[in-house]
């Protein structure tokens, strides 16, 4: 037997027919362990016919067993990866065809990889889940406790967040407001979302599920005795072929039923793993389920089968460990651990069953399978810590040595904890990721990132909250929190939270309610920044490029107010020639010729941070204060979320290392996702 993931023994489908049961619309929480997922769009590098058409390509019949073609080496792939079968493309047809895309669902991201013509993947990118809870900060004395990190309870291995709805769009795949370039991989923003309906299939359905669990039909009549869990998710499906008078399949996850516009066609219970596999039970996921030429297709743990959606009767089974499936034209993928199985229903047979054959794990090429250090041995090594992390701590030597996860205390009681560890093959070369706890004593805490080879040599550091990090400009992140390490790909993406926005307050130990994701792309050896989406009060916000804003500055000096008053509310451009100071000056000051003065350049901006209740006093991230309180007309409505830019007067110098430094000007724009430049306030210091 082969020693591969994906060496089967045969394993029967189990027949699940049985009585009526469960569900309706809140989801229940899937382990993701379980909850696979995988988008996986058809074409014909995998497709291997039996024999030659003169005629074209044969016929799929999905109606009959598939015969298995090829096993593809997918081992890179951290283990909570799950291959998904909703479709990517725009009609959510599983026959429709586009490029050769394969989605995998893990606990907190999504994985993109398209397969090239020798059937390794041509490029590799991560996809963040949306609206994970990064939950409560963990007390001091927990996040710096040898144990801190040893619990892997149940809630750890769980869908966390709800997956992005991707779809084929021209010539990318959009997901969310990514865009993935079909060509190479590379990812850009999108100038809007994608409008997606995540769940195509169930929209089609002319069926409702009531409150208690009811299902009614299209002429609001109560199918008799089918009632679904109250507390569960319901997926819908029909295939193209079904009309007005169905029929329809529904299920909660524990019971698979199907109806037409009259009457209760059948229903079975499901195999307890059908949910976790199919991705049944959860509003979060698009289900692998594929209803195709009156076939119902499903997978359960054991194998994938396919059902008449008529009657309910099995017609055929693929028996092989299944993680998570999908169905794309004529192909049948099966991914079980590091490997994925294709079926060809072009090549079918009348067998009832089929069950995957081992010896196609010979195909898989034998290279040894990157070795990288354990995570205990990781917690007990010595490593170079991220340098500011380490002048936090004053922690002394090139290398610091870890017992359990922590270092020895030094003065002020001074220590260095490893909160969590990131491994990944799946990319430029193996990586380890260390989230750290620099603790440099009394009740202040951050967090600092290392990125490692295999030798634990420190490739690249990710301290936001340090001087040298491009991403300390843009926010407030000292005692900022790592949530999340995603190293996919020539991608990571950092989740950070603890930031502080406008509205939090002062004291150390006060709540800071920003969130980032802070995204990175492999360049020259190291990971360079590549975007930063900050979430605050609920409301997603890019920083203005300083460049973008600069454009405004430029624009308001000239007189250009046609540009200016693009990038400005009407009240901005209204007031920027009323008199502030002194009637009788020549030339009158006005914020125009004081603030915006020709020659006027944008040193830097932010997020809005903490501000002094009392005088509006305020301090940029790079240590310059404002010469008078934050503000000017229109300060009155801050809102969490919204930035400023500290101005710098011709021939002004501004030094972060001087006292004297102050910004006399500054600007207030609204924050937004596309990071447009919007100014609502403009400021200066009259004397």
């Amino acid at each position: 037997m082969s020693d591969h993931p994906n060496s089967y023994e045969s394993q029967p489908p189990s027949s699940e027919q049985g009585a009526t049961k469960k569900s309706k619309s809140k989801p229940v929480l899937l382990g993701i362990a379980a909850v696979a997922v995988v988008a996986l769009i058809a074409g014909g590098s995998f497709a291997f016919f039996s024999g030659y058409n003169p005629f074209g390509d044969p016929k799929p019949n999905y109606a009959q067993t598939p015969s298995q073609s090829d096993v593809m080496d997918f081992s890179g792939l951290s283990a909570d990866m799950r291959l998904n079968g909703a479709p990517l493309t725009a009609s959510a047809e599983a026959g429709e065809t586009s490029p050769e895309i394969l989605r995998f669902i893990g606990s907190t991201t999504s994985i993109l990889t398209q397969v090239g013509d020798d059937e390794k993947p041509a490029w590799t990118v991560s996809i963040p889940h949306q609206d994970i809870d990064t939950g409560e900060t963990a007390p001091l004395d927990e996040a710096l406790g040898p144990d801190a990190s040893d619990d892997t309870s149940d809630d750890e291995e769980k869908l966390a967040g709800t997956p992005t709805a991707c779809r084929v769009s021209g010539e990318a795949v959009q997901c969310g407001d990514r865009a993935v370039a079909l060509s190479d991989g590379s990812m850009t923003t999108a100038e809007s979302k994608a409008d997606v309906d995540p769940h195509p299939a169930s929209s089609r359905v002319p069926l409702d599920i009531e409150d208690e669990g009811a299902v009614t039909g299209p002429d609001d009549q109560t199918y008799d005795g089918l009632n679904l869990g109250p507390e569960a998710h319901v997926s819908m499906i029909a295939g193209p072929q079904a009309g007005e008078t169905g029929p329809w399949v529904v299920s909660d996850g524990h019971t698979l039923a199907a109806v037409d516009s009259d009457s209760v066609l059948w229903t079975q219970d499901l195999d307890p793993s059908a949910a976790e596999v199919t991705g049944l039970g959860d509003k979060r996921v698009t289900p692998s389920w594929t209803a195709v030429d009156g076939v119902l297709i499903i997978g359960t743990s054991g194998g994938v089968k396919g059902l008449d959606v008529s009657t309910g009767d099995q017609l055929w089974a693929v028996s092989a460990p299944t993680d998570g499936f999908a169905v794309t034209g004529s192909q049948l993928r099966i991914q079980h651990e590091g490997a994925v199985s294709s079926f060809d229903f072009t090549d079918s047979s009348d067998d009832e069953s089929v069950t995957a054959d081992k010896g196609f794990d010979e195909s898989i090429s034998a290279l040894p399978a990157p070795k990288l250090p354990s995570e205990d041995d990781i917690r007990n090594a010595k490593l170079e810590v991220p340098p500011a992390c380490a002048d936090l701590t004053m922690a002394e030597g090139a290398k610091q040595a870890f017992a359990d996860g922590k270092t020895a205390e030094g003065d002020y009681g001074s220590s260095i904890a490893i909160n969590d560890v990131t491994t990944s093959v799946a990319t430029p070369k193996p990586m380890v990721a260390i989230d750290f706890v620099c603790y440099p004593g009394g009740n202040w805490v951050t967090d600092s990132v290392g990125v490692y080879d295999q030798k634990l040599n420190l490739v690249t550091s990710i301290e936001p909250w340090s001087e040298d990090s491009d991403f300390q400009q843009l926010a407030d992140f000292n005692r900022s929190i790592v949530s999340a390490i995603d190293l996919t790909g020539p991608y990571m993406t950092a989740t950070v939270s603890n930031i502080a926005v406008y509205g939090d307050e002062e004291y150390n130990a006060a709540e800071r309610t920003g969130e980032a994701e802070l995204r990175f792309a492999w360049s020259k050896g190291g990971y360079d920044p590549q975007d930063a989406l900050f979430t605050a009060d609920g409301e997603t916000v890019r920083v203005p490029e300083v460049e973008a804003v600069q454009k405004f500055v430029d624009a308001a000096a000239k007189g250009d107010d046609g540009t200016a008053g693009a990038m400005a509310t009407d009240e901005v451009m209204r007031d920027l020639d009323i008199v502030i100071g002194d009637a009788s000056a020549n030339p009158p000051l006005t914020y125009r010729n004081v603030a915006l003065q020709d020659g006027t350049e944008v040193d830097t901006c932010e997020l809005i941070g903490v501000v002094d209740e009392e005088y509006g006093d305020y301090t940029m991230s790079n240590g310059v204060g404002l010469m008078e309180g934050i503000g000017g007309f229109g300060a009155d409505s801050i809102k969490a979320g919204d930035v400023i830019c500290g101005l710098k007067g011709p021939g002004e110098t501004i030094d972060p290392d001087e006292e004297g430094s102050w910004y006399a000007a500054h600007l207030l724009l609204k924050g937004n996702e596309a990071g447009a430049v919007k100014v609502y306030s403009v400021s200066s210091y009259t004397g």
